[in-house]
């Protein structure tokens, strides 16, 4: 699956590098949602908040990756104090290639997943969470 697919239709769940590498500290993060955002407003909190409530709700270990894609809004304001989510903000990420790069290299769940809150259709955290299970089931079914 090539970076230009993954943009094109999100949700989508790959395997990071906690599946990989095995290693204990990746063990303690299931699934890593990297958000990248430009400008979102208000929306990006109450995107983040769905998706943290359905997680929660299916037992999920998880962890939120926010990285702004040179926003300038403020709206990474809006995550502060929300549980298991990061924000990240630098000045050499300008754009959501490189908001995703960053997300994905800075990820330690076993599965990675992202979602894309800058179009004006609303995230179905729901749709998300089914991506995780059926990459989960995908990994299980031998080759």
């Amino acid at each position: 699956m090539t970076v230009a697919h993954l943009i094109a239709v999100p949700p989508v769940v790959i395997a990071g590098p906690g599946r990989l590498e095995h290693s204990p500290e990746s063990a303690d993060v299931e699934f890593t949602v990297v958000i990248p955002f430009h400008n979102p407003g208000a929306a990006l909190r109450r995107a983040v908040e769905r998706i943290t409530d359905a997680l929660y709700a299916q037992g999920i270990t998880f962890e939120v990756l926010a990285v702004s894609g040179g926003s300038t809004d403020g709206s990474d304001r809006t995550l502060d104090g929300l549980a298991r989510t990061r924000v990240v903000v630098r000045d050499d990420i300008r754009d959501r290639g490189a908001a995703l790069q960053a997300g994905f290299a800075s990820s330690t769940g076993t599965w990675i997943g992202f979602v894309d809150v800058d179009s004006d259709v609303e995230v179905d955290p729901y749709e998300l969470v089914e991506c995780l299970h059926r990459a989960r089931e995908e990994a299980s079914v031998p080759a």
